[in-house]
């Protein structure tokens, strides 16, 4: 699992959460449907920090303090003030905010799932682009 993942899961979760905010805004209000959207970014951006903090750490070459520090003092601080903000000024719904953030774990459940059943189905040595095509008896 590279840093390809991560960026695959990041958009899929971007995608994911239009088509929801779309919903959102047209039945139920379109403060949730923009809180949903704002939920979502922020689980993305918190990802993205998440995986460069990690790849920072566990690099080949010895992990620069300074790159982790600065890398740290990005994700913690302003990424998780930036989330107080968001709950604390009150113009969105909570629960968009929190079906938001959510929608990266869901992705991230999904597509392990998918995986673990094509890897059970016998159709692991798929890839993205391959296809599949059915025998003719």
């Amino acid at each position: 699992m590279g840093a390809e993942y991560v960026v695959r899961i990041v958009k899929t979760t971007a995608a994911v959460a239009v088509v929801a905010a779309l919903f959102c805004v047209t039945y139920v209000s379109p403060a949730a449907g923009v809180g949903l959207l704002a939920g979502a970014a922020w689980g993305c951006l918190n990802l993205l920090a998440t995986g460069h903090v990690v790849r920072a750490l566990v690099a080949a070459e010895k992990p620069g303090k300074l790159r982790v520090l600065m890398l740290s003092f990005v994700k913690f601080p302003l990424l998780y003030g930036a989330g107080f903000l968001l709950l604390r000024v009150g113009i969105f719904p909570p629960e968009s905010l929190v079906s938001g953030f959510s929608l990266v774990l869901l992705i991230i459940f999904l597509k392990a799932l998918g995986a673990s059943v094509a890897g059970s189905l016998g159709a692991g040595h798929l890839t993205p682009g391959s296809r599949v095509h059915a025998r003719r008896r």
